[in-house]
Order: C-alpha cells, then sequence, then structure tokens
C-alpha cells in the first residue's frame, strides 16, 4: 500500500477499522461528502482487511473486492493498493461479469428469457398502438420485433457467452445493460450462487454507492444476508453528489450494520464551505468541517477563501456581464487569474448544464440539438457524460482511436482495438491472412479519422454503418434499429410531442426517441471532435454533472435555466423563483423525488468543487425579485449577494 493508507485517521477511519476487525467481521456503510478524502478512506480499509485477515485470505485462496464507478476510479485505486494479490479492483460491470462467467448454462436460459420478455413488452406495445404513434415507429417495431425473433432461434446454437460493449445476443456477447440485469437475477434465484460469491470474494467494498444501480445494491445485500456464510459488504458514497437518474443515492443500512458519517472536508476554502452546508442543509444531517490538508513542509491552512453570488438579468448581455464578474473577481480577490487568457481552460473552471451557449461556441450545435434539446430524458441525461447509447461507441471507441491514429500512437490504436473489437480475437483470426486483416484495418481507421477529424461531410449515421458492416464493432441493438437500409428520412417532432411543456417532456415518447435518433444519424461526425472537447477538460466549459471528483482553484457556476433545456433540473424552482408543476408536486406529495432535490445535488457538487474562490451567476428575468427571495434562504452571506450594481460602484 502507498502513503495514502499511511495519512492520519480520522474517526471514520478508526470506525471503520473496528468494523474490519470484528470476528465475524461488520458491514457498514461510510457517507462522506465533498473533498473528504472517502478514497483515502477506501484504501485505509483495503489495508485494514489485508493487515487483519491476509494470511487467512492468502490460505484460502480468497481476495477482498473493491468496485466502482468507471475505469479511471479503478485505475487510481489499483494503482494505490500497490497491485496486491489479495484485492480485486474493478469497475461495477467487470465485476458482475467474473461472478457469472463460469455459469454459461444459467447465463444461455436468461438470455432466452430476456429475448422472451422483449417480445411479449413488444407485442403488447404494437397491440395498443394510440392514435399519436406515427407510421415510422410502427416500422420499427416491426424490424425490431423481427431481429427479436431471429435472436430467440439462434441462442440455442451459442457456444458461449462473453462480455462486450453492445449486445448481439446470437454471436454470445452480453452489453453493460445485461451485465446489470443478469447477475442480480443470477443472486436472487440461485443459492448457491450467493455462497460462491461470499467465499470467493468475503469482503466487498462498493465506492461511489450513490451511483450503483438499486439492483446491484439490493443483489449485494441479499448476499450478504443470505448467503450463509461470513460476507462484509461495505458502501462508501454521498448521496448528495448523485446526480444521475439510474443511481440509487441513499443506501440504507441494515439493522445490524454500522453507519460512518465522514465529516472532513479537505478542500474547499471556509467561505466554500459554509455555502456547501447551507446547500445540505435541507437534503440531510451531514455538517462537514474544514480540515487541514498535510503538504510536503508540514500543514497547509485551510483558505479563507470567498464564495459569491451575482444576481444579473437573463438577457442578451449574459456574456459580457460573465466578463464583468470576472473582472471583479479578480479585483475582489487579487488573483488575475479571474480575467481571460489564453490558457482560460486552466485559469477558471466555468461550469453549466448542458448549454446552448457552449454547444453553438464549440461547434457542436446540431449534436447538441438532437441528444439534449428535444430528446428523451434518457438522452439528455447520458449526453452530459457519453453513456447515451447511441453516442457511446462514439465516446468510448471512436473518439478515442481517432485521437490515437491522428497523433500517431499506434500501439493505442491496436489496444483499443483488441479491447473493444472482435477483428482480432483469436477465433476471429482462423484461416484469415492476418496482414491483410492488419491492413484493412488501417485503412479503416485512416476513414473513421478523416470523417471525425477532417472535412469529409461524413455524417454520424454513415460512421456507425461502417462501423457496423465492417464488424468494427459490436452496436447496441437499439442502435442498430436505426442503422437499418433506406432509412425514413429525418423529421421534426409534432407540436403535440409536448414541447415547451414541462410535464410533457418528462414523458419517455417513443416518437421523440426516434425523431431525436433520426437527427442524431444526420449530424456531421466532425462534431464529435468539439462534443469531446466539451465534456473533457480542455474546454473552459464544463458540464456540472459531469464534473463530481474535480477540484479548481477558481469556479465559475452559471445558474440559467432559460439557457439549458434539461428538465429535470431547474434553479429557478430549486430557489422558490418558480412554482414547482404539476409532477414535481405529485412527488412531493408521494415524498418521491423531485426535481427541485436534484438541482440541490446539482448546485451541491458545483459548488464543491472550488479550492478557494467560488463565484455563481444566476440570470433571471426578475433580478430585484430573485435577491429578495435569496436573501431569505440563507444560503449566501448577505455581502456576498451582488446585483449588477456592483460593477458600476467598482
Amino acid at each position: 500500500m502507498n502513503s495514502r493508507a499511511n495519512k492520519p485517521d480520522t474517526q471514520a477511519d478508526i470506525d471503520l477499522r473496528n468494523c474490519i476487525g470484528k470476528i465475524p467481521p461488520r458491514s457498514f456503510i461510510m457517507k462522506a461528502g465533498a473533498g473528504s478524502g472517502k478514497t483515502t478512506s477506501l484504501i485505509k480499509g483495503l489495508s485494514s482487511v489485508i493487515q487483519s485477515h491476509g494470511d487467512k485470505l492468502r490460505n484460502s485462496r480468497q481476495r477482498v473486492a473493491c468496485i466502482t464507478y468507471t475505469e479511471i476510479a479503478a485505475g487510481e485505486i489499483w494503482r494505490d493498493v500497490g497491485n496486491d494479490v489479495l484485492v480485486h479492483v474493478s469497475t461495477i460491470h467487470s465485476f458482475m461479469w467474473l461472478l457469472a462467467k463460469p455459469f454459461q448454462n444459467d447465463i444461455r436460459a436468461w438470455v432466452a428469457g430476456r429475448i422472451a420478455e422483449k417480445i411479449e413488452a413488444l407485442d403488447l406495445k404494437q397491440a395498443t398502438y394510440g392514435a399519436r404513434v406515427q407510421q415510422r415507429t410502427k416500422d420499427k417495431d416491426t424490424r425490431d420485433m423481427e431481429r427479436l425473433h431471429r435472436q430467440s432461434g439462434r441462442i440455442a446454437a451459442v457456444e458461449g457467452f462473453r462480455y462486450g460493449t453492445g449486445s448481439d445476443y446470437t454471436k454470445g456477447i452480453l452489453g453493460h445493460d445485461d451485465i446489470l440485469k443478469l447477475v442480480p437475477y443470477l443472486i436472487a434465484e440461485r443459492p448457491l450462487f450467493r455462497t460462491l460469491i461470499a467465499r470467493q470474494f468475503p469482503f466487498v467494498f462498493v465506492d461511489e454507492s450513490q451511483d450503483t444501480t438499486t439492483e446491484v445494491v439490493e443483489a449485494l445485500k441479499t448476499v450478504q444476508r443470505e448467503s450463509g456464510v461470513p460476507f462484509c459488504l461495505g458502501f462508501f458514497g454521498d448521496p448528495m453528489q448523485r446526480i444521475f437518474a439510474t443511481g440509487t443515492g441513499l443506501v440504507e443500512a441494515e439493522i445490524t450494520w454500522a453507519d460512518i458519517p465522514k465529516r472532513e472536508n479537505y478542500r474547499c476554502s471556509r467561505k466554500v464551505l459554509n455555502l456547501a452546508n447551507a446547500i445540505r442543509r435541507d437534503g440531510d444531517d451531514l455538517v462537514q468541517i474544514p480540515s487541514q490538508r498535510l503538504g510536503p513542509d508540514g500543514v497547509i491552512p485551510t483558505p479563507e477563501g470567498s464564495a459569491h453570488l451575482f444576481i444579473l438579468p437573463a438577457d442578451e448581455t449574459r456574456d459580457a456581464n460573465l466578463t464583468r464578474v470576472r473582472k471583479w473577481m479578480a479585483e475582489r480577490t487579487g488573483d488575475n487569474k479571474w480575467q481571460p487568457g489564453d490558457d482560460d481552460h486552466q485559469r477558471v473552471k466555468l461550469l453549466v448544464i448542458v448549454h446552448q451557449m457552449a454547444a453553438k461556441r464549440l461547434g457542436f450545435g446540431d449534436l447538441y440539438a438532437a441528444l439534449n434539446s428535444k430528446a428523451p430524458p434518457a438522452f439528455k441525461e447520458g449526453f452530459l457524460d457519453g453513456s447515451a447509447w447511441p453516442i457511446s461507441p462514439c465516446v468510448r471507441f471512436l473518439i478515442p482511436i481517432v485521437i490515437a491514429h491522428t497523433a500517431g500512437r499506434q500501439l493505442e490504436v491496436m489496444r483499443l482495438i483488441r479491447e473493444y473489437s472482435s477483428l482480432l480475437d483469436r477465433d476471429s483470426l482462423v484461416g484469415v491472412d492476418i496482414a491483410e486483416r492488419l491492413k484493412a484495418l488501417g485503412e479503416l481507421v485512416a476513414w473513421i479519422a478523416t470523417g471525425i477529424a477532417g472535412n469529409s461531410g461524413v455524417t454520424i449515421g454513415d460512421l456507425l454503418k461502417k462501423v457496423h458492416t465492417t464488424e468494427l464493432l459490436i452496436l447496441d441493438p437499439r442502435l442498430l434499429s436505426y442503422l437499418v437500409p433506406n432509412a425514413v428520412a429525418p423529421a421534426q417532432p409534432s407540436p403535440e410531442e409536448g414541447v415547451g411543456n414541462d410535464d410533457a417532456q418528462e414523458d419517455d415518447d417513443p416518437n421523440k426517441e426516434l425523431a431525436s435518433m433520426e437527427a442524431f444519424l444526420e449530424c456531421p461526425a466532425s462534431q464529435l471532435m468539439a462534443y469531446q472537447t466539451y465534456i473533457s477538460e480542455r474546454s473552459p466549459f464544463w458540464t456540472q454533472q459531469g464534473i463530481k471528483g474535480a477540484e479548481f482553484n477558481r469556479v465559475l457556476v452559471v445558474l440559467d435555466d432559460a439557457e439549458s433545456t434539461h428538465v429535470q433540473f431547474s434553479y429557478e424552482k430549486y430557489l422558490g423563483l418558480k412554482p414547482p408543476s404539476e409532477t414535481d408536486q405529485k412527488h412531493i406529495d408521494a415524498g418521491e423525488e423531485t426535481t427541485m432535490d436534484r438541482t440541490r445535488r446539482l448546485f451541491y457538487v458545483s459548488c464543491t468543487r472550488a479550492l478557494k474562490d467560488l463565484a455563481v451567476v444566476l440570470f433571471t428575468a426578475d433580478p430585484e425579485q430573485a435577491e429578495e427571495r435569496v436573501r431569505q434562504l440563507n444560503l449566501f452571506e448577505d455581502e456576498a449577494i451582488h446585483t449588477k450594481a456592483v460593477f458600476k460602484a467598482g
């Protein structure tokens, strides 16, 4: 283990070590706020398992499993544990597949049942078409039904199943969504499966537990309750930092578990942390305290910092006012890096909900309109981090391979092909001229690079069709439904499809998906690079939903409902400037999550990225009314709330 395991203990670390040292070990939940050093506690927990139970694990050929949300996070933890053979670190998907892979007959039965369920659901949909269902939707459903019946007849002949990026059941490939449904099913239905998991991994730690699906959380709880052998389950996370709807949020502790709060904050200045605690006040009972960090020369004092709110008109002066805010912050803080410069993306991190402003400026306006402006909610949420199934193959594979190719990093190109494509699998190379295969792959990669990084006029639809026909990638079946020959020309959604209506927009209308997909496939492939710049840190803009875990000295958060089409969030509703919709009220009455809850969490995540100074800009139609309301909320200190008059005074 590296130095992180040797950092001074917090009370949470002591409580965690006590849980691990008990006989049998006690399961737990650690709730750790932003900047609390959650990963450090996780590393310490892994170290404690090895110190207390290492010999027993080694003698029994057992390991401790640490599963997390992303490959990046898994890599970070893996480096920290020093590649210890007793520790298995992986993403949730990879861990789930590791458990399921030996049970090929059960997988086959589950796949057959899943296809049957899809056929039944589609059959019911076709039997209950309403008057608003368009003919092109009916045609797509007919194609899907034909494909499902073909799959159903071929499953028995599949030799074995493996895990890939997209699912193709007839080729024995299961996708990400399949894995997260398959393993909870096996855990629920197969007592032996539960026992084998607990015997192989008597300790399982789940990082970023708020982002883990409810089905996976409940499945792991079932193992803990019903495996019949000792099994220590630990969740590390923060429900206030859940942004996407697929995450479970708060994991409820079982009656025998330990509930471990971690209150420290090692990241934010005092002023920023005061704001963070105020935002969190109505969300849960965790109050964080400023904590001193240790640097090479000793203790690093927590800076006082600043947290200012600017309430400004939502009009054509937005850009000019953002410039004024930055100038004002530079003068007030004595930090000239608030001012724009050539290295702007390194100076100030400007956080926005996916914005027309950013999309147009950076050059992916068509892509933004297709997958965000009038798209289904699932597309909008996945658009923010590249996880939506239409664009996922572009973000995971095509864009990275183009970046590697244009930079001359051919080893990286080959690594990506081996990881994501079946064209270099041992089975696919039987009887094949390998030199010819490599030559064809080189030409294909060059064509993709020209389409994305050049000005060839290639559309995203052209790109994905080429990828599919050459079998470079196994695409999601939902995507294949839109890549058939003679596809219907793109059409605009009709007025009755809910445009302009908050409640209607929250519905996942199949016509809306169809229109969104057709527009997406017609987008120029060249816009993918601009989109990649946007969702990576190479842009001064960052989505508020995509920056969890990141931190910056200077943060500018823009609250602007008028510039956003993301109906899952509304700052004006959260701040009480706009009443809840009928749908919101129904959720409130039922004790369910609301737009205001989601927005509070988003605001918390955004503000807690600031190490030292934070500026929040609220663009609204009535700044005077907004100022009065915001002062009543006691989020910001009174003297830190400003209107445009502050610029005249400066």
